[in-house]
């Protein structure tokens, strides 16, 4: 082993230098950085969405619960044991054949014992019960309700996720674009400030540049803080660390490119035509909607089942026993009892009836709030296509903005240059380009926002999302 120790270490120190690249290759996948797109964002939160998740849960349990609305209807079958033991004295007191003669004594079998066992099966069934009746539909109800709404929780899941993942894509955009301002203002207050060093510049322009700067640097650090919220506020929805190696899309998603250019090339009053839909056709493609109209419909089934309060019972029970003993094991006396039970109120204190009343009411509101649902669905609507069709207008504005900008601002940078323009013009000519692709990238995608939002209220999310 000694021997083979220098050889080992000269192997080493010659295959060093092929080690090393195979190290670095395998450090730099641990640490690649991970694209997250948008459909891998819909995708994470449908599996890891707490909210989501919670609502499926929420369906099962109201599963579970119909199951046992109707389990309650069918008979039971108990078996029910009993164990007693009573002290001396009281035995004494209980056993009369104490006073008997000795003879007849033996003959009268003992009914009273110190330790005593009783055994009986016992099968009960409802004949009619009104509340168990009605609570089969109660039951009904809130299964529609919990499957309106796990669909309601998924489709607000893909919205929330779609906007915020546009959002972040949006603080990406605008911070780039205030760096690059803060690059170019960094440059040219060192250039002025080379400038006053030699005596060529006032200490004034060198002053409005080094202003020009610090408002530049106090925007990005803005920008950063907004690209920490949006990426916080998605990684939340998608129930992910974004502090993690996770790198966006430069661009906004292709699918969202598409309909975005037909919408752009549908026409106005088409628009307008989208959301002339009835309030079933609404109720139907809305699933917050179809939602609120369930929690509707259990009300009304809540109020149907006070009307139970009134009804008779009628139970049916049949009781097969053993006779007490003083022994577990059971006897040859068996008696069977079947029994029929008839339960009806005929006063209550008003205690039905105020609970009725109740009942309704709060249907009643139920269905008040349904009916306001429906109505704030429709302005919403109408108040989200208003909105794209403004922001259609003002996209082609801002396009046609920037190209004018952009051109007065090459113009000015040059006729700087030659000392034809004041530094006050030129920045001034940077300020105006900076705004309109500000106000170009802010309008298109409040755009496409606007168009996510008209989707999620029409029930068409799922053109937007790649399975």
């Amino acid at each position: 082993m000694k021997n083979r120790l220098p050889i080992l270490l000269i192997v080493g120190v010659m295959c060093w230098p092929l080690i090393m690249p195979t190290m670095a290759l395998f450090a730099d996948d641990a640490t690649a950085p991970q694209l997250l797109t948008m459909d891998e964002s819909i995708n994470r939160a449908l599996s890891k969405n707490n909210m989501l998740r919670a609502s499926q849960f929420g369906l099962k349990k109201a599963a579970w619960n119909q199951k046992y609305a109707w389990t309650q209807l069918f008979p039971t079958l108990s078996l029910n044991s009993r164990w007693m033991r009573i002290d001396d004295s009281t035995l004494a007191l209980r056993d009369f054949r104490r006073y008997l003669p000795e003879p007849l004594r033996s003959q009268i079998p003992e009914t009273v014992f110190q330790n005593s066992y009783y055994t009986e099966l016992a099968v009960s069934a409802p004949l009619f019960n009104g509340a168990l009746l009605n609570g089969l539909s109660v039951a009904r109800a809130n299964k529609r309700m919990a499957e309106k709404l796990n669909s309601s929780t998924r489709e607000q899941v893909i919205f929330q996720v779609i906007s915020t993942y546009l959002g972040v894509l949006r603080s990406q955009d605008l911070l780039a674009l205030q760096r690059e301002y803060q690059d170019l203002s960094r440059m040219n207050f060192e250039k002025a400030e080379r400038l006053h060093n030699a005596g060529r510049n006032s200490r004034a322009e060198m002053l409005r540049w080094k202003v020009d700067y610090q408002q530049q640097k106090s925007v990005v650090v803005s920008s950063e803080s907004g690209v920490r919220s949006t990426r916080t506020a998605l990684g939340r929805l998608i129930s992910m660390d974004m502090n993690d190696n996770i790198i966006m899309e430069s661009h906004i998603p292709d699918v969202l490119e598409k309909e975005a250019q037909k919408l752009s090339a549908t026409d106005d009053q088409d628009i307008l035509e989208m959301i002339k839909l009835s309030d079933d056709a609404l109720i139907k493609a809305n699933a917050a909607l179809a939602a609120q109209k369930s929690s509707a419909d259990i009300g009304k089934a809540l109020y149907r089942n006070s009307y139970a309060n009134f009804m008779p019972n009628v139970n049916l029970t049949y009781t097969h026993a053993w006779f007490e003993n003083n022994t577990i094991a059971l006897d040859n006396y068996s008696p069977k009892t079947l029994m029929v039970n008839v339960s009806m109120p005929l006063f209550t204190s008003f205690q039905n009836v105020a609970a009725t009343r109740a009942a309704y009411f709060d249907f009643r509101q139920g269905e008040e709030q349904y009916y306001d649902a429906l109505r704030n669905t429709k302005f919403v609507l109408t108040e989200t296509v208003n909105k794209i069709i403004n922001l259609k207008v003002q996209r082609e504005l801002l396009k046609t903005t920037v190209e004018l900008s952009d051109h007065n601002y090459r113009i000015v940078e040059q006729q700087r240059d030659k000392g034809l323009v004041s530094n006050i013009d030129f920045i001034d000519a940077k300020l105006n380009l900076q705004n309109a692709k500000l106000d170009e990238i802010t309008t298109e995608y409040d755009f496409m926002t606007a168009m996510v939002e008209l989707y999620y209220l029409l029930g068409k999310l799922e053109t937007l999302v790649v399975e």
